[in-house]
């Protein structure tokens, strides 16, 4: 496939003959790209210009290299800069900080607990005390992608005001907008809320609104993880569009879903209320991962809202106090009696154990199994685990209708977010059972649900994964394939692409991606990494 020409060398590296779609939604051209440096130098028929790489992509798609729009790799950037889960799937540019979460505002202080406790068993500690310190540590660190960060509002708050569940006073509020503009002055690209996550689910629309307002200033977006994604799921799109008419500010509304069967098709009414709020002028889109499960923390997903407040010692204060603990399993069952339920069809059998570091041996299997197993309560047993764990347990909860994913994935403001980390099968993070979404996002929509099952063409697909998170966050020069723009680019075979990560075996690569070009440097090739850090870190306020 590929050939060493030396001879009249007028650029690095060409691709010849694949099927190019240049990301805005056209059909693909037989053309041939000429690489210079890191920039796409030329596209046409380039059959007497010459390289010391010529790749050989007939039968291949080439298209732009995919913009991730919802990662939370700033966890893992400083010790996994290579990302393979993410250049293996052809994503060449990955947005952090999402859900309200970032580590580049978080600071060495106590109040950062879960941060710090995460990070040291990479080998990473927290020495920085600014957005802008944190960006040029991943700069001189290398990283194989494209970076991008958005400012969490949940890791803003704390820095501020720590765990308390109240509203700001105006001195905090002030600081809070003061590191908002800082950070963005710095390079954030926007800010992003985790509602359903404390200390961010203690604000309220006012405060949300005047903090997106100094993000509006900069030309920023506000990326929401809603309040709630179920029960009360059309409530929480109503909020977000309050706040994004509020602050006059472009909404990107989280891995859109609808969590539980009792709330399958309410993503018709909301996608109803998007398409209502942009014909009002409210700048509103989405993104979305294309798995019928989700993954997070366990005490997210079955705590009362009021078990979580405070800081890791009082959550599992309240799991050990026996009277306190009474009051919250008599909360979940009267929110959620058919919880009690083991038989056929339980929901624990929906609810598998992801990374349980105490209790690796659990990592995979279901708490219904588990329960049945040990002759206990679903419920108790989940609230054991959580406290055996001192809450660092996740899970992963099969609770999202395929026919839902679909409908999202048609409407045309829909864009592809992994909402993972970038992972790597090898040390420690493969011993962490990940959800499949960190190798197989892209892949799964192109094989999937582009090849397979006809719900989008491909070349949808594509603007989806380039030019539409380009254009929606405003970066220059990527996205599309035009002469003159950065060389992100990924080379796929159309026949064969498609996810090989599963539940049970998370650390898989993606089969049909063949190669992936970030800058102009090759990062994967023919299955594996090339050991290259091209990519760079890309600051909203200094392209």
């Amino acid at each position: 496939m590929e050939k060493d020409t030396h001879v009249n060398n007028q650029y690095d590296l060409i691709i010849r003959g694949g099927s190019v779609y240049d990301g805005t939604g056209t059909e693909p051209q037989y053309v041939d790209i000429a690489i210079a440096d890191d920039t796409i130098a030329e596209i046409g028929d380039l059959t007497n210009t010459h390289a010391p790489i010529v790749i050989d992509a007939s039968d291949l798609r080439v298209a732009p290299g995919f913009i991730d729009i919802h990662t939370h790799s700033d966890i893992s950037a400083l010790f996994n800069p290579k990302m393979e889960s993410m250049v293996s799937q052809g994503v060449t540019t990955q947005v952090t900080g999402n859900c309200g979460l970032n580590l580049a505002l978080a600071t060495h202080d106590e109040r950062f607990f879960f941060e710090k406790r995460w990070l040291r068993q990479f080998g990473v500690s927290i020495t920085w005390d600014s957005l802008d310190e944190n960006l040029r540590l991943i700069e001189e660190n290398g990283i194989a992608t494209n970076y991008i960060t958005l400012v969490g509002q949940g890791t803003l708050r704390k820095r501020v005001m720590g765990q308390d569940n109240r509203s700001p006073n105006a001195k905090e509020m002030q600081t809070m907008k003061t590191h908002l503009f800082h950070a963005m002055e710095e390079g954030a690209w926007g800010m992003s809320t985790g509602l359903e996550y404390t200390p961010s689910s203690y604000a309220d629309v006012a405060e949300l609104a005047e903090l997106s307002e100094v993000v509006a200033h900069h030309n920023g977006l506000y990326a929401s993880h809603l309040r709630n994604e179920g029960d009360t799921l059309v409530e929480s799109v109503a909020e977000a569009l309050e706040i994004g008419e509020r602050a006059h500010i472009p909404v990107q509304i989280s891995h859109h879903k609808a969590e539980g069967r009792r709330n399958w098709g309410k993503v018709k009414t909301t996608l109803d209320m998007i398409s209502t709020a942009r014909s009002n002028g409210v700048d509103v889109q989405m993104d979305q991962y294309p798995y019928t499960a989700f993954q997070t923390s366990m005490s997210v997903q079955f705590l009362p809202t009021w078990a979580n407040v405070g800081d890791n010692d009082a959550v599992l204060a309240r799991l050990t106090s026996p009277e306190t603990r009474q009051s919250i399993l008599d909360d979940i069952r009267r929110n959620h009696p058919e919880w009690d339920d083991l038989g056929e069809n339980s929901v624990w059998d929906g609810v598998e154990i992801a990374m349980a570091r105490t209790h690796r041996r659990l990592q995979g299997r279901t708490i219904g199994e588990l329960a049945r197993q040990s002759g206990a309560n679903p419920i108790e047993y989940a609230l054991d685990l959580i406290t055996e764990e001192r809450n660092f347990i996740s899970a992963i909860n099969f609770s999202i209708n395929e026919e839902d994913i679909a409908l999202v994935l048609q409407y045309p403001y829909t864009m592809i977010g992994s909402d993972a980390v970038g992972a790597s099968p090898e040390g420690k993070m493969g011993e962490d059972h990940v959800h499949p979404r960190c190798y197989g996002t892209f892949p799964r929509v192109l094989g999937r649900y582009v090849r397979e099952n006809n719900v989008i063409s491909e070349s949808a697909a594509i603007v989806k994964m380039t030019s539409l998170p380009a254009s929606r966050l405003g970066i220059k020069n990527r996205g599309e394939l035009k002469e003159g723009y950065y060389a992100d680019i990924v080379i796929y075979d159309p026949k064969t692409i498609i996810d090989k990560a599963t539940y049970r075996d998370p650390h898989k690569f993606a089969d049909g991606v063949v190669m992936t070009i970030v800058n102009g440097g090759i990062v994967w090739k023919n299955g594996a990494h090339t050991e290259r850090l091209p990519g760079m870190v890309l600051r909203k306020n200094r392209q």
